[in-house]
């Protein structure tokens, strides 16, 4: 009996899963679009409050969308130099390049360093003053290590040593840690502590100590720091002065301040440049033969608006700062939906003006179109993992990745919903038949 029943039952229609899923494909459409206008709370370490893509105000954005210091100002300090007699001629700028090299890696990829009238200064955006402080120390330390036998003979100093590492050695219960501190000599500082023929040095790191006692073995030289936090901060700290260079000239500072931001200007250019993108977006799509235009410009709504999501909630607490680079890569993240929404419009136009039927027109048209979107997606995703390997570029890697994945989401959400479309009215066109 139950069998004959089973056999009774009619299967579900295409129209009718087409009417559940353009259902469902719709409540989320509301919902993004409700989000982009009424907002969202978020932590307040990342973002404020995700404000509405139309209309935004560049004096609100920024609460939305934290720039970096060379959009929102920051903090300047300047110090006067001098140079040993003996410095090369390029001194300065090695300083400088090193100067940068170190504030890269702290994370600062957008700091300014420039030299004028025996002036160094550095540019930071703003932050909390402990970080601050810490960012400013380590970036124009010295870094001037001397390793010296017990005589107090200089053996080698920082030009003779490849790199420096930190070890931490557990003891067989894991409740206590031993820190060290191992400097790997380079092939001349090899030769100069053979002929030395030292047990152990002593370590000075501009004139401070750093070690009475390094033990010698082979090319390294190997510094028992301690065995706590401390211990392990010093020689994190010295590896690191070591391993990015020294700065080879006295600095004193001499003045301090902020910078003026100019994020208004960059920020009212990337609206408008929006708002024309947008506009063209629309009138183009319903322009072309009125086919899909309505469902190809919600693609481009919700792409705009998850990608905004995605920068707002994973790249600015993840980068801590957003630069111009990032601005331009919303804006490719915008002209990548546009993209995919016009090249889609355009090949099911193409497929009913062959005389297809408008089922045939929307699969044979997402069909001829899938190959080159997702090349142009594919292009554009390797761009960003390719700017995330750079420290100068990672959170504008980080942004453009998040624009490829909103527009290829967008892409995907909104072909379902013309085909549930298709599938309801048999139409392929939301007002009528194509020209």
């Amino acid at each position: 009996m139950a069998t004959q029943q089973a056999k009774l039952r009619k299967p579900m229609t295409s129209r009718s899963k087409g009417f559940i899923c353009l259902v469902v494909l719709l409540a989320l459409t509301v919902f993004v679009s409700c989000l982009s206008l009424a907002g969202m709370n978020l932590d307040a370490e990342g973002v404020n409050v995700l404000l509405p893509w139309v209309p935004v105000s560049s004096g609100n954005w920024p609460a939305s969308l934290p720039v970096s210091r060379a959009l929102g100002g920051g903090n300047y300090v300047e110090y006067a130099y001098t140079l040993a007699d003996d410095a090369a001629e390029n001194a300065v700028q090695d300083s400088v390049k090193t100067i940068r090299n170190r504030l890269n890696q702290l994370g600062e990829a957008d700091a300014d360093v420039s030299v004028k009238d025996d002036a160094l200064r550095i540019e930071l955006r703003d932050m909390d003053a402990s970080r601050l402080s810490s960012i400013r120390t380590m970036s124009t330390y010295g870094g001037q290590f001397v390793f010296a036998d017990s005589n107090g003979n200089e053996v080698l100093t920082e030009k003779d040593i490849s790199k420096a590492d930190v070890n931490v050695k557990h003891n067989s219960t894991g409740t206590s840690y031993t820190v060290s501190l191992v400097f790997t000599a380079n092939k001349e500082g090899a030769k100069k502590l053979a002929d030395a023929n030292v047990s152990y040095l002593t370590v000075t790191c501009d004139g401070s100590s750093v070690a009475s006692y390094a033990l010698v073995s082979g090319d390294t030289i190997t510094v028992t720091m301690g065995t706590n936090n401390t211990a392990y901060n010093n020689a994190y700290n010295y590896a690191f002065l070591l391993n990015y260079g020294a700065v080879d000239m006295t600095l004193k500072q001499s003045d301090e301040g902020q910078v003026k931001g100019n994020m208004g200007i960059v920020l009212t250019v990337v609206l408008i440049v929006s708002a024309l993108l947008l506009v063209c977006a629309l009138v183009y799509l319903f322009a072309t033969g009125k086919l899909t235009g309505l469902a190809a410009f919600l693609s481009v709504w919700c792409a705009v608006v998850l990608g905004l999501f995605l920068v707002a909630t994973v790249v600015v607490p993840s980068s801590y700062m957003l630069n111009v680079g990032c601005l331009v890569a919303i804006l490719l993240g915008i002209v990548l939906a546009i993209y995919a929404a016009v090249t889609r419009t355009d090949a099911i136009s193409k497929q009913i003006g062959e005389g297809n039927t408008p089922k045939q027109a929307t699969k044979l048209g997402f069909r001829m179109a899938a190959k080159n979107v997702w090349i142009v997606h594919g292009a554009a995703l390797v761009l960003a993992l390719i700017m995330m390997i750079f420290a100068f570029s990672r959170s504008t890697g980080y942004t453009l990745a998040a624009g490829v994945f909103a527009s290829a989401v967008a892409t995907l959400v909104m072909r379902a919903f013309q085909m549930c479309f298709t599938a309801i009215s048999n139409k392929a066109s939301l007002f009528g038949k194509v020209k």
